[in-house]
């Protein structure tokens, strides 16, 4: 009898941990899938996103005088509206890449910019990947998650594509899918980077 309760509960155990471990791995794959998702899809659609009506008032003709470059917010609005359907971002993301178009408006409108043609300071660079985001989206392929750490509704990410870029994620689970929070350079190893 006591063997048998004593190998009831070893059983048990094993089960257990057997189905904890399916369960890190079906939420590693989704994690995973949701990150290579949106790099596959913003790179695709790159060029769609690049929406020249966010930004009006450029004067590339040097008679006309008196244009005012300004932020289009309702052109940011509907730049927003299309990273939401894809569904790969959180109302976090958008709400953070809305704050930096909305930031650059408010500049504009304090200090106005008038006949100009060039880079808008803040806007100079992709907003999401910088100013090269073919250094990621043509080498994600190649990359490697080195961590994956989640709790609940919430993970952090590195993503590895090469030894000088190394990224993090940060996710939210909403209704049992993953959706990107955040999205920036790892900089811990950063020392030993520039050395």
């Amino acid at each position: 009898m006591r063997n048998l309760f004593f190998s009831i509960i070893c059983l048990l155990t094993i089960n257990i941990c057997r189905g904890q471990t399916k369960q890190v791995s079906i939420e590693d794959q989704k994690i995973k899938k949701t990150i290579i998702g949106f790099l596959n899809w913003y790179k695709v659609n790159e060029n769609k996103l690049e929406n020249s009506t966010i930004i009006t008032g450029f004067n590339t003709d040097t008679v006309k005088k008196g244009m005012i470059v300004k932020i289009n917010m309702e052109a940011v609005e509907k730049h927003l509206t299309n990273f939401n359907r894809a569904g790969y971002v959180s109302e976090s993301f958008l709400n953070d890449l809305k704050q930096i178009y909305q930031n650059v408006s408010d500049t504009l409108v304090k200090h106005p910019v008038i006949d100009y043609f060039g880079p808008i300071v803040g806007l100079e660079a992709d907003p999401i990947f910088g100013f090269e985001p073919e250094e990621i989206l043509d080498h994600f392929k190649e990359g490697k998650f080195t961590k994956i750490y989640w709790i609940y509704d919430k993970a952090i990410v590195k993503f590895d594509i090469s030894r000088f870029g190394q990224y993090i994620f940060t996710l939210t689970k909403v209704n049992n899918k993953w959706l990107i929070d955040y999205y920036g350079l790892d900089r811990t190893n950063i020392d030993k980077m520039q050395k």
